[in-house]
Parts: structure tokens; sequence; C-alpha cells
């Protein structure tokens, strides 16, 4: 579970609502593939939870992109990071995200719309299982500023994805192997300009 995270009991029993909200939910709304729902401590809740360590300074504004079911944005929220947006465009999910926010009595914005649509820029941008990784930088060009970090949660395809980056964006890569999955990899991108 995240006893390798050492979190508190507070913090476990927040997740444990937001676990059970999800269950609710979910014969509802597709959140998550049906296949995970027994593992949503590891498949859901420890794979966001990576991204924690991270993240340098916890009132950093972080917008996380396509949120569907708040992996990893309201994770990183309960954790402790204060200044988190969950964006989302689907209203169904925004509404189950603040039901996650009330329910578990922790802030977190929902921005219910495109991308963007977002009027700011962020410090960190992440995003999980939403777009190829061109896509996910074109959608998020208006958010990234001079030292904006980008942490993308990323499966089996990324060394693909990485080749298919359109040759006028440039940064600087570094792969992090995931602690949840041998195929996993969080990609941490710095330095990103777009000529």
């Amino acid at each position: 579970m995240l006893s390798s995270l050492n979190v508190s009991s507070e913090i476990i029993e927040k997740l444990k609502i937001y676990e059970a909200l999800l269950k609710k939910w979910q014969p509802h709304i597709n959140l998550v593939s049906g296949s995970t729902l027994n593992d949503i401590w590891n498949r859901h809740f420890l794979d966001s939870a990576q991204l924690f360590d991270l993240i340098s300074e916890r009132d950093s504004k972080i917008c996380d992109l396509g949120s569907g079911a708040g992996f990893p944005g309201a994770v990183l929220a309960i954790l402790g990071c204060s200044n988190v947006t969950l964006i989302e465009r689907d209203y169904r999910k925004c509404s189950f995200l603040r039901s996650v926010s009330r329910e578990t009595e922790i802030q977190f914005e929902v921005f219910e719309g495109e991308i963007k649509d977002y009027p700011y820029q962020a410090d960190f941008i992440i995003s999980r299982a939403l777009a190829p990784l061109n896509d996910l930088l074109i959608i998020s060009k208006l958010l990234i500023k001079p030292k904006t970090k980008c942490l993308f949660l990323k499966g089996r395809q990324v060394d693909r994805e990485l080749k298919e980056i359109d040759s006028k964006i440039r940064m600087t890569v570094l792969k992090k192997q995931s602690i949840v999955s041998k195929e996993g990899v969080v990609l941490e991108l710095t330095d990103i300009v777009f000529k």
C-alpha cells in the first residue's frame, strides 16, 4: 500500500473515503478501468503519490490535465500539496471530484472545461493517461512558463512517444522508473521551449 511513503493515519483515512466514493460512483460513471477496482491503492493512489517527492514546494501551482477520477492531482492534494487545480471537461467527473474534495475536506480547485481555456500558468503540469506526449505538450503550451516542470506518468510506449515529439519543441527529459509498474515511467520535463 502506501506504507513506503510513510503517510499519517489521517491521510490514510482520507484515502479510504476517496476509495469508497470511487467504488460508489464507478457504476454510474466510468472513472477507472473496472479491472483496477480491486487494486485502487497500488494502481491509482500509489501511482499518483510517487509524484509527491518530485514537487519541491508544496504550495506550487499544480495543474492536473484531464484529471478524470482525480489521479494524480487529488491524491497530491490529500498528501499535502495546497495549490492544485484539476482540469476536466466532463461535468459528471467534475461532480465526482467536487464530492471527493467535500467528503475528504481537502481543498483543490476543479476547473470544468477545456485545458486551452484555463487562464493561468503552472509551476507543475501533471497528467496520467490523457494523451500521447506530443499532444500533451501542445495542449499544455499556454500553461507553460520558463520554469514550469511537467511530470507525466507514462507506460510502455514512452520511448516511441519521445521520438514522435515535434522538432520545434525543445526540452530536457529525465525518465524515472515507476515504483508501481515495471513498464511505467515518470517523465520529468524541464526547460520546455516551443520554437
